[in-house]
């Protein structure tokens, strides 16, 4: 009962809500039934607007229609213009593809014949290269006939030249025969009282040259007194006496009969001289210049003695020290500069001064030995004055300091004094048996012009000529020395220069020995170092780098470089070579090529950058000893030290 009273009070309660909300909706709709009656005028109001309005929207969508129409029409004229525009867009298009065709084929043909033109380039390339290596080879050989050449030549002048005096000699004694052949004993005793060398020396026969002429007169003479004559000249009585040029030509022995000999400095310091006096006398002075020596030679043989030698070195005049040169250029004016205003017979008795410096000790020179020696030998004739008015002697020459040099003999330049003391201390050493050195034969006119065109600095010529280095100064030189008094700054330049005096050196200065090395490898790549700088520059174009080649002219690089500087390697001769670096297979070619000649000899890896010092240890071990108590062994500073 009280469930089912419980649900109609529920009921009941929903019924009476539902009733609520029916009266409420009845109120609402009897309020808008008259709020819309009331509006029945705005309603008609608002219809006649609604009207308008949809006129307004007609004519608005007339003119809509109007403005679509208009669009197409102008839509239809774009879409022509467009199909123009495509039209010749289309026709553009064509030129330039044709145009395209046209360059690809143009630019085809270009790069053909720029091809065309490399490979023509190439061949004209090669055939320059080839003419230039021809050209230096013509250069080269021509230059080796115009030296062989030039040594023909001057072996004939001093043929000549000893004819020439042979012939004088003959005529003298042909003058007074009776006379000479009583003078002829006590000359010889005069000899033997002086000096037990010169008599062993005056035991000496002529040279050849003098005796073919000598029998060459003998038979072809017709009048038996003239046979007497002849016979007379050849006899030992005679042979005793006989000029002391002709004597010291037979002291050589078979050492002057060598080419190399002929041509070394101690040879031809008096040789050259009569080639010269021979080359400019005309007949005439010729028969004149014999009437002034028979006079003079009549005067002297009363005296029957050599001192007479020594006795006119004080009226000597000065000759040209051109007149000496060991050089190739035989032909300068330098060499022709001698005049017969000298006189003959002071030219002759220079000659013969110098023959007895080399075959005579210094202790036992006289003061116009001294001179001679000084002014013919030594190149330095600007020092006679001096010379002659303090030294007397050669025992006094020994004995000088060099304070004495600078203050006695005038002597200011410190590589002069230098060069004098070193002469001085060879020659000293000679007289205790030891014989000069081989740098004696190496002049300072070798040293300018021969030895720093081998080494590849030839541009420094001028200043080792001025200096008057020869090669015992060499042997002394220091990179001090090179930068300061031969204004060499480089320091590539100086280590060239001083490891080109270590191969002189390791070769005992013998320059004889050096070119027998040099001839035997000049066609083969072996013994890279003894290779001067144009052997260096010909296996660089046998190599295929020819183009490279001509960058080592002046450079300073040779066989010696190459081999004693262990800094050295292939990035420092393709820099030399001025190879880019970008060009990476011709350097690589040129390591393999430096590895194949220089590898196995010099045990060093050629690619590796190394730092600066000093020679090998092993080199220097090997170097030959030198003496002690002498300045030209105690400059003994030719260490090299790359900076």
């Amino acid at each position: 009962m009280k469930l089912s009273s419980f649900s109609l009070q529920e009921e009941v309660h929903l019924l009476r809500q539902m009733k609520d909300m029916l009266s409420k909706d009845l109120e609402e709709t009897q309020g808008g039934c008259s709020a819309d009656v009331l509006s029945a005028t705005e309603l008609r109001v608002q219809l006649a607007q609604k009207e308008q309005e949809l006129d307004r929207a007609k004519e608005a969508l007339q003119a809509m229609k109007s403005d679509r129409k208009r669009l197409k029409a102008e839509k239809a004229d774009l879409v022509n213009q467009m199909q123009q525009l495509y039209a010749t867009l289309e026709s553009r298009e064509e030129q330039l593809r044709d145009f395209i065709r046209n360059y690809e084929q143009h630019r085809k043909e270009s790069e053909d014949a720029v091809k065309a033109l490399a490979k023509e380039k190439d061949l004209l390339e090669r055939e320059k290269w080839d003419l230039r290596r021809q050209t230096k080879e013509a250069t080269e050989h021509t230059g080796m006939l115009r030296s062989q050449l030039d040594l023909k030549e001057n072996r004939i002048k001093e043929l000549e030249a000893e004819l020439a005096m042979a012939k004088q000699s003959l005529a003298t004694l042909t003058k007074d025969v009776p006379k000479r052949h009583s003078l002829a004993m006590p000359t010889e005793a005069v000899v033997n009282g002086n000096n037990q060398e010169w008599v062993m020396q005056a035991d000496l026969p002529l040279t050849a040259a003098i005796r073919q002429s000598q029998q060459t007169l003998y038979v072809h003479t017709g009048h038996p007194a003239d046979r007497q004559v002849a016979a007379v000249r050849v006899s030992p009585c005679h042979s005793r006496q006989p000029s002391i040029i002709s004597d010291a030509s037979a002291v050589e022995g078979d050492r002057s009969s060598t080419p190399s000999d002929i041509n070394s400095p101690r040879h031809r310091t008096h040789s050259l001289c009569n080639v010269r006096a021979a080359h400019h006398r005309t007949p005439q002075s010729n028969q004149d210049l014999e009437e002034a020596k028979r006079k003079k030679k009549k005067e002297k043989m009363g005296l029957g003695s050599l001192s007479r030698v020594f006795a006119r070195g004080k009226q000597r005049k000065s000759l040209d020290p051109g007149l000496f040169d060991d050089s190739d250029s035989l032909s300068s004016p330098t060499r022709h500069s001698l005049s017969l205003s000298d006189g003959s017979e002071d030219q002759l008795d220079r000659l013969q001064q110098v023959e007895l410096a080399r075959m005579t000790p210094m202790s036992q020179w006289r003061a116009g030995t001294v001179q001679a020696w000084l002014e013919v030998v030594m190149a330095m004739p600007m020092y006679i004055r001096s010379c002659s008015e303090n030294v007397k002697s050669g025992k006094v020459l020994l004995g000088l300091t060099d304070e004495d040099l600078e203050l006695g003999l005038g002597v200011s330049s410190l590589m002069h004094r230098r060069k004098l003391r070193l002469a001085i201390e060879d020659y000293r050493d000679a007289e205790n048996g030891r014989g000069l050195s081989k740098a004696a034969d190496m002049d300072h006119h070798w040293v300018a012009k021969a030895w720093l065109s081998d080494v590849g600095l030839p541009q420094y010529s001028q200043a080792f000529h001025t200096h008057l280095v020869d090669g015992r100064m060499l042997n002394s030189l220091t990179r001090r020395d090179l930068e300061r008094h031969l204004n060499i700054t480089k320091k590539f330049h100086q280590v060239s220069l001083l490891l080109g005096i270590e191969l002189l050196h390791l070769l005992s200065f013998d320059k004889e020995a050096l070119q027998a090395r040099r001839i035997q490898c000049e066609h083969q790549n072996v013994d890279p170092l003894v290779w001067t700088s144009h052997r260096v520059m010909k296996w660089i174009r046998d190599i295929d780098l020819k183009e490279f080649a001509e960058g080592l002219l002046n450079s300073g690089v040779h066989g010696a470089v190459m081999v004693l500087d262990p800094t050295f390697n292939t990035d420092a001769m393709a820099t030399a070579l001025g190879i880019p670096g970008n060009k990476h297979m011709v350097r690589r070619h040129l390591v393999e090529e430096m590895k194949t000649l220089i590898g196995p000899a010099s045990g060093r890896d050629l690619s590796c950058h190394g730092s600066y010092g000093s020679l090998p240890r092993e080199v220097r071990d090997h170097t030959p000893p030198r003496g002690e108590g002498s300045p030209i062994r105690g400059y003994t500073s030719i260490e090299v030290t790359n900076v």
